[in-house]
């Protein structure tokens, strides 16, 4: 699909990286769309209540949306900020099609590590399954509420020994015979949690030294 296809009043995500700042994240309804121009408009982006051009070079840009409960990237976007029917407005423009993104794309480690996840002014106790560089699940017990979207998870890495926060949004929600809640989420592809995953793995597929001092290890 085309950009220009998605829907007025659409939530999406829009990343944008520069080259004198670190990636910024805006979640954004759609307010127009222009197959002519191959963009959406969304509300002017700002950044320390100032509006952004994004008028420098370096500029790499590139929207999510959900669809049907599945995750599609729209990369090779640059943003211009418009005028248009006397309205101000950012347009995202790229001629490139939308790319489902399997979830299963992406190669998860397991996490095994009980959590916070705060999501609007709530917070509740869980427990992070697995993560991969796109997402993470986590199970939920005996929770009721349904209107669980954008969430930020917390925990202590015990095997790595390090504090990680990572922020998704929910895509898909399974009750479990048991009485528990599983939400799978999506997240934008950072460098960092791809170190993360990377080392994780490293260590779980360490083998552990015997108290001699040696190693499962044959040469």
């Amino acid at each position: 699909m085309f950009i220009y296809e998605l829907e007025k009043e659409e939530l999406v995500t829009l990343t944008v990286k520069m080259k004198e700042r670190d990636k910024m994240e805006w979640k954004c309804p759609v307010l127009d769309v222009s197959a002519k121009g191959k963009c959406i408009l969304v509300p002017p982006l700002k950044y320390e209540d100032k509006v952004l051009t994004f008028d420098k070079e370096g500029v790499i840009a590139e929207v999510v949306a959900i669809r049907d409960g599945k995750p599609v990237i729209f990369r090779g976007c640059y943003v211009q900020y418009i005028k248009f029917r006397d309205q101000k407005y950012h347009a995202i423009i790229t001629r490139e099609n939308g790319v489902n993104l399997n979830r299963r794309s992406h190669f998860r480690v397991p996490v095994d590590e009980y959590c916070y996840v705060n999501h609007g002014k709530a917070t509740v106790d869980a427990y992070i399954v697995d993560m991969s560089s796109s997402g993470f699940s986590f199970i939920v017990g005996h929770y009721d509420n349904q209107n669980m979207e954008y969430v930020q998870v917390l925990y202590k890495d015990t095997l790595m020994d390090m504090e990680i926060s990572v922020m998704g949004r929910v895509v898909r929600r399974e009750d479990r015979e048991d009485g528990k809640t599983l939400f799978g989420c999506y997240m934008i592809p950072r460098p960092e949690i791809d170190r993360y995953i990377t080392a994780r793995q490293r260590k779980i597929m360490k083998p552990k030294d015997r108290e001699d001092g040696s190693s499962d290890i044959s040469v």
